[in-house]
């Protein structure tokens, strides 16, 4: 899929969608749960990597039960998940890297809130973007 001549790459195939190896610079990315088929998207300024290490851990503390109570008491549809399974089954896969993506927070923005939109017409994976409006973080 091609949006504001930036190229998304929306093929993500099970068992290749490695934190690790994600950049540590800003884009879009994908968080794929597999054993639920569940897809969120989100977008970041800073390392992709540590954005979707922290999402890891953050699931992992719901699930062991060991988050402060505020967050232990949160609800909805990821934060069931993440009580359930943790980071058990989660992929991270890179949307776009592309340089102008990691440089316009605006175009990062306007790309996710595109992606979302696709997010909820196709048909291969559930939804999970809960996000209503947009945030003003890098």
């Amino acid at each position: 899929m091609i949006y504001r001549d930036v190229q998304f790459n929306l093929i993500f195939i099970e068992g290749e969608g490695n934190v690790a190896r994600m950049p540590t610079h800003g884009g879009i990315y994908a968080e794929i749960h597999w054993p639920t088929r569940s897809i969120r998207i989100g977008e970041t300024g800073n390392s992709m990597r540590g954005r979707n290490r922290s999402h890891m851990r953050w699931a992992d503390k719901h699930r062991n039960g060991t988050h402060n109570e505020k967050e232990a008491n949160r609800q909805g549809i990821i934060v069931e998940l993440a009580k359930k399974w943790g980071s058990e089954g989660l992929e991270y896969y890179v949307i776009t890297e592309d340089p102008r993506v990691r440089e316009d927070r605006e175009l990062r923005v306007d790309c996710e809130k595109q992606l979302h939109q696709w997010a909820r017409v196709q048909t291969e994976f559930r939804n999970f973007n809960t996000q209503r409006g947009y945030r003003t973080r890098n």
